[in-house]
């Protein structure tokens, strides 16, 4: 019996964290936000497909999104709404006012604990590159990383 328990012990110390990255290309940004948040979600779900990559309710999560867009977008678009249309995408929200009906990628954005995002111009040997997104485990600082995620409403 002692030995039984013993070896329980050791082999859930050695089982690896649960993979959280995925670094999907996404399609730049379309003026139909309806439709870029479809193919954003298309996009990721395909990458996600061909892994083991899901995201549960108790997942503290970074992303990193790198937008490429052209003269004159880059310095008119608004990255604050181009991040809304990402995260909506991730949520599974394709429609206006949070309605969707798509499986979400991840369960809830409020599950974001830093969000990097840049916009830029393309690289010049590629000027259709895509835009890309990143999507890790959040680990950055000790105060909320060991802490259990709480999504109660108060």
């Amino acid at each position: 019996m002692y030995l039984v328990r013993m070896y329980v012990i050791c082999t859930t110390e050695i089982m690896a964290k649960r993979p959280l990255k995925l670094r999907v290309r996404i399609p730049n940004f379309q003026p139909d936000a309806r439709a870029w948040r479809g193919a954003i979600h298309a996009a990721i779900t395909d990458v996600q497909k061909n892994g083991d990559v899901r995201y549960m309710k108790s997942d503290k999560l970074q992303v990193d999104i790198c937008f490429y867009l052209r003269n004159p977008k880059l310095t008119m678009l608004d990255l604050d709404n181009r991040v809304k249309d990402v995260c909506d995408a991730l949520q599974g929200f394709i429609y206006d006012r949070g309605k969707g009906g798509l499986k979400p990628i991840i369960p809830n954005d409020n599950q974001v604990y830093r969000l990097i995002v840049e916009k830029r111009l393309p690289p010049k040997v590629n000027l259709a590159s895509l835009s890309t997104i990143v999507i890790r485990r959040y680990d950055h600082d000790g105060r909320t990383a060991r802490t259990e995620r709480n999504t109660r409403k108060h």
